[in-house]
């Protein structure tokens, strides 16, 4: 799958999930590590996939989740994502100068400050990619090893992670990551609407064809029930005044342009 069509909407998804839990605890603590730990198993690029294995060794989430300092796991999304960067620019891509941690924060925080953020779902073109790319789907059944794979003979005493770097991971062994994936993203979506309304259908993530109907009617239900409310957000926005800006008006009555 092309990394241009699901890249953006994963990158808003999983950096909104990790500001959205700034000190997780318990229960909360465990169903992040679970959604993280199968994320590089269920990328829908072969490359993404064994560089996040990579990436995820070389900065485990552990220490992000143990850590008592707010916003740890935010911070180490971060990090990741300032890998992937530093990838692309060794393949001679244009990426933009990382952006400081505090700018990011500062990004999704105001965000989701924003009430009507919650009408817009980011992250349909990256879980449509997730489900597409499921292990029984004919595209991940033809999938060849990457070039480094030393051989069969390796496979005996080979962890998931390395089988994950050599994209030889058999679809049952990929199974496990995918259910971890679609089970914990509910719990961990950043406003309690979309929670429900998520939860409120049944789920079927066993193959490709039944991943795509089971997520489609939840992007249905969803956008359903938030369209009323971003309705009333593009209301209230068409009838601002600006008033509040100025210091001459003696209204709050909305200008109208004659012709």
């Amino acid at each position: 799958m092309d990394t241009k069509y699901w890249g953006p909407s994963g990158w808003k998804l999983l950096h909104t999930i990790t500001f959205a839990h700034p000190s997780p605890t318990g229960q909360k603590k465990a169903t992040l590590k679970r959604f993280f730990h199968s994320l590089p198993f269920v990328l829908p690029c072969k490359y993404c996939r064994a560089s996040l294995t990579e990436y995820m060794d070389a900065l485990p989430i552990e220490d992000a989740l143990e850590s008592t300092a707010p916003y740890a796991l935010a911070r180490w999304f971060w990090k990741i994502h300032n890998c992937v960067n530093d990838k692309l620019r060794k393949q001679r891509l244009k990426i933009e100068e990382d952006p400081s941690f505090e700018d990011v924060k500062r990004f999704y925080l105001e965000r989701m400050a924003l009430s009507c953020s919650m009408s817009k779902f980011e992250g349909w073109e990256f879980l449509f990619s997730v489900a597409e790319n499921h292990p029984y789907s004919k595209q991940s059944l033809t999938g060849k090893p990457m070039k480094d794979f030393p051989g069969k003979e390796h496979l005996a005493k080979a962890s998931n992670s390395d089988k994950n770097r050599w994209n030889v991971l058999t679809p049952e062994e990929r199974l496990v990551y995918t259910h971890d994936f679609w089970t914990a993203l509910p719990e961990l979506l950043p406003y309690k609407e979309w929670r429900t309304i998520w939860e409120s259908s049944t789920d079927d993530w066993s193959s490709r064809k039944t991943s795509l109907q089971t997520l489609w009617k939840k992007r249905c239900n969803l956008e359903e029930k938030v369209r009323t409310y971003a309705s009333l957000c593009q209301e209230l926005r068409a009838h601002r005044s600006g008033c509040s800006k100025s210091i001459r008006a003696k209204t709050c009555r909305k200008r109208r342009n004659y012709r």
